[in-house]
């Protein structure tokens, strides 16, 4: 079934759609596969981001800097007019560092703050020149804030806390002073007389006299926040602090404290800006609720966006305001009126990343999943299509009509997806301490979902859990690997087999001392049975199971593998694959894609096989594990090399 030509829906997080051509994104084979020797057949970059950290305006010019580098090591800067989405500039700085981090201007130049590096850079839009233009760190700074004010440059960094200005006349540098004992100098503002310096967690605001000397300390007016402060303005001597659940106002002196509760709906504040008709207005991250700051209170006056964090929120010349998303979208509204919004990604500041997730379509397309976004590609027609997703898609699997469900990370949500009109639709939430779906299995017989996750940050115990499509209920287990995470499922017959990694997710250690595999009944869902298969094991990383030997690799032992016979319940063959990756299977054989080795190769199916390498060090174009997306006669698979698409021929021997 063919997918149909669409055009960009300015607005929906949910439902905007691109073509991207195969000009944009190089779709057409760049290599043929050989006869003899296998040849993956490259078609082009698999997943274009627009991940953006660095943000500016200067009339009706927005600026954005990458959040990430380009495959070629250079930070992307893109320039465009606010209004119509036009694209003037998009330069691909020479700057070492690992992307960009901030950007200010003074309605000349844009002052680029990146994130490691020494020195903060300066460019010119007119000439596009760019220079190292002040030595402010090491190399190591980060930029996390940058505020142009009067004849100065003014910037709080990481990991030094620190506050300081920069002489736009000279470069000259001068150092205010550290925060707190934070590493991050979250946000500076600054009027005619103070300036002003927020940390995040532990949170605490300093006040300096503008010429230097001695801080005032006003953190006494902040609220209990777990991540400190995110922003902070200030207004007719009145500052303005996002800090927690609270937007909190305070007067230089310490009087006419107001703190305003954030709604139940949005996470934090994480944008204050004044706006060009003198209103104090504050942007909500994840929810992109814009609200009026008011004495009291927090009044609602738009929603441009949703399901993404802000990277600036700026008044607008003629009046309005202007947003950056950190997912490359732009937009302006009239508080209160109209809202316009388009993605930069599809307008040439999209660039190549490392992917998250792959599967092949019975439609004959390939999925992508990247940062926050899907690429549907049709190869034989070298096309795509690139759609928003509330997250990173970590699994996939096709369900009937061809029905794509997704686990997005870190909400922890599965969502379906129309395969013809990329609508969303939520399933609803792994919750239970659950962050990460590492495999997604569809049961066609029963209709149900199949879905292995790992459990929350410094928590241990994983879940499988069971999706009724049809009712849309939500079957939780834990118990089936105690205090293990669940790394991966694979389903035979009514049998799903599971492996657990004693670490948890991102634990100081384990609880227990060994890894098990199980097995669970998929109708009556419940155990059949838990072994400790090798009792030094502490992590599995991958399982497949082909008749009757279920293979497995490890993460500790990194890279060990060895088949299980299940009728016999001993282990008939092993070895080292040099680091740990996915298992696969099609039409009878066995396949290992390592990570760490970057290698492809066949496992033996009989005891006394060795393990064959079809590929050596593919260049490495997963964030994640890599993933088999093998073709239906079980010749090729899909996969990335680099940042490419590619087809991998898997020759028998």
């Amino acid at each position: 079934m063919p997918l149909s030509r669409r055009s960009f829906l300015a607005g929906s997080a949910l439902t905007g759609v691109a073509l991207v051509t195969e000009q944009s994104l190089g779709l057409l084979p760049a290599s043929a596969e050989n006869a003899t020797t296998p040849t993956p057949t490259s078609y082009g970059p698999a997943s274009l981001t627009a991940a953006v950290r660095g943000a500016a305006v200067i009339g009706d010019r927005v600026f954005i800097t990458s959040r990430f580098n380009t495959p070629e090591g250079k930070m992307r800067l893109g320039e465009f007019n606010v209004h119509t989405g036009e694209t003037h500039a998009i330069v691909d700085l020479a700057i070492a560092s690992s992307g960009g981090q901030k950007l200010a201007t003074d309605g000349r130049y844009v002052y680029v703050g990146p994130a490691g590096s020494a020195d903060v850079y300066r460019y010119d839009p007119q000439t596009k020149e760019l220079i190292a233009w002040a030595r402010a760190g090491g190399a190591t700074t980060w930029y996390y804030d940058m505020v142009v004010h009067g004849e100065h440059l003014y910037i709080g960094t990481y990991p030094d806390c620190t506050v300081k200005r920069i002489r736009l006349a000279d470069a000259t540098v001068e150092t205010y002073g550290r925060i707190s004992t934070s590493l991050y100098a979250a946000a500076v503002a600054v009027d005619d007389e103070y300036v002003y310096g927020g940390s995040a967690a532990p949170g605490r605001l300093l006040m300096w006299p503008k010429q230097g000397g001695a801080a005032t300390d006003l953190s006494a007016h902040l609220s209990a926040s777990p991540v400190g402060i995110l922003d902070m303005t200030v207004s007719d001597g009145v500052l303005y602090v996002a800090s927690g659940r609270q937007l909190i106002s305070v007067n230089r002196d310490g009087t006419g404290r107001v703190s305003r509760d954030i709604p139940a709906e949005d996470r934090y504040v994480d944008q204050v800006a004044v706006g060009s008709d003198g209103k104090v207005y504050a942007l909500c991250r994840l929810t992109t609720n814009l609200y009026e700051v008011t004495a009291d209170g927090l009044v609602k006056v738009g929603q441009p966006l949703a399901d993404v964090e802000n990277q600036l929120l700026a008044p607008l010349p003629g009046g309005g305001l202007v947003g950056v998303s950190g997912l490359g979208h732009v937009w302006t509204a009239t508080p209160g009126g109209a809202v316009t919004v388009w993605q930069t990604a599809t307008r040439g500041f999209g660039y190549p990343e490392t992917v998250q997730s792959m599967m092949r379509h019975s439609y004959d397309t390939v999925w992508v999943g990247g940062h926050y976004a899907m690429t549907v590609h049709r190869p034989e027609a070298g096309t795509s299509e690139r759609f928003d997703v509330n997250g990173e898609v970590k699994a996939m699997a096709e369900g009937k009509a061809g029905v794509v469900y997704a686990g997005l990370y870190p909400s922890a949500q599965l969502v379906a997806i129309n395969p013809d009109t990329f609508e969303i639709s939520p399933l609803g939430l792994l919750g239970n301490e659950q962050l990460r779906t590492k495999r997604i299995q569809f049961d066609k017989k029963r209709n149900q979902l199949i879905v292995a996750s790992s459990p929350q940050t410094t928590k241990h115990t994983g879940a499988l859990t069971f999706v009724d499509l049809a009712s849309g209920s939500f079957d939780v287990h834990r118990e089936f690997l105690p205090e293990q995470s669940v790394m991966d499922v694979v389903v035979q017959g009514t049998t799903a087999y599971i492996v657990g990694d004693t670490y948890g997710e991102g634990t100081s250690g384990p609880l227990r001392k060994t890894a098990q595999v199980a097995a669970v009944d998929v109708v009556t869902r419940t155990l059949l049975w838990r072994e400790e298969i090798k009792p030094d094991w502490q992590s599995y990383e991958s399982v497949y199971v082909v008749g009757n030997l279920l293979y497995a690799v490890g993460r500790r032992p990194r890279g060990a593998w060895f088949a299980y016979d299940l009728h016999t319940r001993t282990v008939v063959m092993e070895g080292d694959l040099g680091g740990y990756g996915q298992l696969n299977g099609v039409k009878g054989r066995v396949f290992s894609w390592v990570h760490w080795t970057n290698d492809i190769s066949a496992l033996p199916t009989v005891p006394g096989g060795e393990v064959t390498t079809l590929y050596d060090n593919v260049p490495r174009g997963w964030y994640n594990n890599p993933m088999f997306s093998f073709t239906p006669n079980g010749r090729s698979t899909w996969g990335m090399l680099g940042n490419d698409l590619a087809l991998f021929p898997l020759p028998e021997e």
